[in-house]
């Protein structure tokens, strides 16, 4: 079982070359990063705790475990090494042992311990208002839901061309005359800030002041990253779950794997996230000092925090002694801890322990879970893999972790969140892929009609990584390479005069005449405005909505194509390969032009022929004087003559007075379409049925025999 079997449904045998390779290849450093990322948290939680358990509860803290300020002390960096080097041992001891022994005994422990802290922590404080705060706030959670789904910060991001450092924004900075001194060199600056600036000889307000902004970077510090963070699991996270529900129906992962533990998740995140509420609140009251709910902010200088999240003032102290802190002060890892300080020192001393063990074993299943997935690609898909191997990732992924905590310093959370974010990046699209690639193999093994009686072109976009010469039943007849060099070079040189071998195929000569000439046009005026960019500022913007014109275009001619020759696709999976691969794609289409004869003439008004059947037969009723309903049909026998051996099937058409013999293998399957789904002309079984002059001549149909036809899984790209 590996990552590249997901995209199987879509491309093909081609997962098992190159391209498989490459899909692969990113699922082992998403894996990695993301499991890096976990421990690098994870160290942070695990020395604060140590440190929090060896002092007890208080407003001051004196242990032998260094606290983590921020000074990138050598001895503070030695400890996070050793508790990530810990870690790493013990889930290389676990994955050593296999699934069944090792993962399992530490995950149910690891669960108990979860659910242990969780319960303690609802008897021992306001159990009603707990109990109160979880079924609000997944009200408040799913009336949220889509509001918070679809925030981008787009006002917020438009801030950034409206302040003097450079915008991050693609083209929205450049090389600027600032100061207005042609003897100075340009320096790179916001086109809008500048220009504005220049204009009105003073600088532009504050968009904080101006609107209530927040900070821009928000979205990237806390959205974009949990993004990135969370996709880069979704690899090992897919595969571990995959391998241990092996012999369970989809509902039953869905049910058990996703929607069960979301629940969960969401009772201890409410639990611990209603205690800091409640402890924030308690301090502010104390204090008499609110938070400014409006710019979302909280002044800690004046409720007796220094920056490091120490208590300074008398009552802050005071607070501090008997459990309670300004969460909203206090340094990030500390927090946790800070939740189960008011319910005595020994208390805390119980949960404390209880929520160090926790955490830790927490981490080495995560660490140990994702070694195994990368012991499993890496292996080409083996289960039980050598035991070397097996140590040899643990050892890495946590290698990887020291290494950016101990060089990072005080950075080293940036480098992380940075890490996750480009590794998930990737992943993101090849994601969206996988669920129409999923929804592909549901359809065929339900078996539904319009995945079975499909066809595929004959070439793929993605056989380049394979040398373009894809693994093909034996018998099939494809273009050679050198074809295959010839018409992809033409291609990127001239799409549109290899799209127009299509065009000429499956449209009338008027209408592939005219999409042939606004290709070429596009095409041209694209190539012709970016160049212009060079004498004429913004032309290349005017090339580009040339060049989504010309894609537009061919992705036409491509959802026509596969009408034509009953490909089953969608046109979102057309809009892509053509935004992206358009070359492949031109050149795919005028070999399969070249090769193939269109199954259906798709230029023809399916419903008009449908409704001039019905009228013959209405008016054949009238004139014998007999109800329509009740007509006694004869039949007369119109056969296809297919040139493989075939036995036959009498279709009896209720449209008019013609019964059909439509040749079928002997394998019980279609032999060839006689023509694509959803409205247009279909006869792939006995049961189908189709009015004689709606049946294609039988010289557009191939042979039995060619490996092209009655292909339903997979080479639909």
């Amino acid at each position: 079982m590996t990552f590249r079997i997901a995209f199987y449904p879509l491309l093909g045998d081609v997962v098992y070359g190159f391209f498989g390779d490459v899909v692969d290849f990113l699922s082992m450093a998403c894996t990695t990063f993301g499991v890096c990322t976990s421990l690098g948290f994870g160290c942070d939680i695990l020395l604060a705790g140590l440190r929090r358990v060896d002092c007890g509860t208080g407003a001051f803290c004196e242990s032998n475990v260094p606290a983590d300020d921020g000074s990138e002390s050598d001895k503070a960096k030695a400890w996070k090494v050793g508790i990530i080097a810990i870690i790493t041992l013990i889930a290389s001891i676990s994955v050593v042992t296999g699934l069944d022994k090792g993962l399992k005994t530490i995950s149910q422990v690891t669960f108990g311990l979860g659910n242990l802290l969780l319960l303690s922590l609802v008897y021992l404080d306001n159990t009603w208002y707990l109990i109160n705060s979880y079924v609000q706030s997944v009200g408040h959670y799913m009336q949220y839901l889509v509001l918070i789904g679809f925030q981008t910060d787009a006002f917020e991001q438009l801030s950034l061309e409206f302040v003097p450092t450079a915008s991050t924004l693609w083209d929205q900075a450049s090389f600027r005359d600032v100061d207005g001194n042609a003897t100075t060199d340009k320096i790179w600056a916001n086109k809008i800030y500048t220009d504005v600036t220049k204009a009105t000889g003073r600088p532009m307000g504050d968009p904080a002041e101006y609107f209530g902004s927040h900070s821009s970077s928000w979205i990237d510090a806390w959205t974009i990253f949990y993004w990135g963070w969370w996709v880069s699991w979704a690899p090992f996270v897919g595969i571990f779950v995959a391998t241990i529900s092996r012999g369970r129906t989809i509902r039953q992962v869905v049910l058990g794997a996703f929607l069960a533990p979301i629940v969960y998740s969401f009772f201890f995140l409410i639990i611990l996230g209603s205690l800091g509420i409640k402890m924030q609140r308690v301090v502010e009251l104390g204090l008499n000092h609110p938070a400014d709910w409006v710019a979302g902010t909280v002044n800690c200088t004046a409720m007796g925090y220094d920056k490091s999240g120490t208590p300074f003032s008398q009552d802050a102290v005071a607070l501090a002694n008997i459990g309670y802190f300004s969460l909203a002060c206090r340094a990030h890892p500390d927090r946790l801890y800070d939740v189960l300080s008011p319910y005595g020192s020994g208390m805390f001393k119980f949960l404390g322990i209880i929520t160090l063990m926790g955490v830790a074993l927490y981490f080495v299943t995560s660490s140990d879970s994702g070694s195994f997935v990368d012991d499993t690609l890496s292996a080409g898909g083996l289960m039980h893999c050598p035991i070397p191997q097996r140590i040899y990732w643990a050892v890495t992924e946590g290698a990887c972790a020291m290494a950016l905590m101990y060089s990072g310093g005080s950075n080293a959370i940036a480098a992380l969140q940075n890490v996750s974010i480009i590794s998930g990046f990737p992943l993101t699209i090849g994601i969206c892929f996988m669920c129409a690639s999923l929804h592909r193999a549901a359809k065929y093994d339900m078996g539904e009609k319009d995945i079975m009686d499909s066809t595929r072109f004959i070439t793929g976009l993605f056989d380049f990584t394979e040398g373009f010469s894809p693994n093909m039943p034996a018998g099939a007849v494809l273009p050679n390479v050198r074809e295959r060099l010839l018409s992809l070079s033409i291609s990127w040189a001239a799409p549109f005069f290899t799209l127009h071998d299509m065009n000429i195929k499956i449209f009338s000569p008027a209408k592939a005449s005219l999409i042939t000439a606004t290709v070429a046009a596009m095409f041209v005026c694209w190539i012709g405005c970016m160049f212009g960019e060079i004498s004429s500022v913004n032309a290349s913007y005017v090339g580009w909505v040339m060049y989504t014109c010309m894609i537009t275009s061919i992705m036409y001619v491509r959802v026509k194509a596969r009408e034509a020759y009953n490909v089953y696709g969608y046109w979102l999976e057309d809009t892509f390969s053509c935004l992206v691969m358009w070359p492949f794609v031109c050149s795919q289409l005028s070999l399969q032009a070249k090769a193939l004869e269109p199954i259906v003439d798709i230029n023809i008004d399916q419903n008009a022929l449908i409704y001039a059947h019905l009228k013959k037969d209405h008016q054949a009723s009238q004139d014998d004087k007999i109800p329509f309903q009740n007509t006694p049909q004869v039949a007369r026998a119109t056969e296809i003559v297919h040139p493989s051996t075939l036995h036959t099937h009498k279709i009896q058409s209720p449209f008019s007075t013609t019964a059909v013999q439509a040749n079928m293998p002997v394998d019980g399957y279609p032999s060839q379409e006689l023509g694509p789904i959803d409205g247009r002309i279909m006869m792939p079984h006995a049961s189908m049925i189709a009015p004689a002059s709606m049946i294609p001549p039988a010289s557009m149909i191939p042979p039995a025999s060619d490996p092209v036809v009655g292909s339903h899984l997979h080479g639909y790209a």
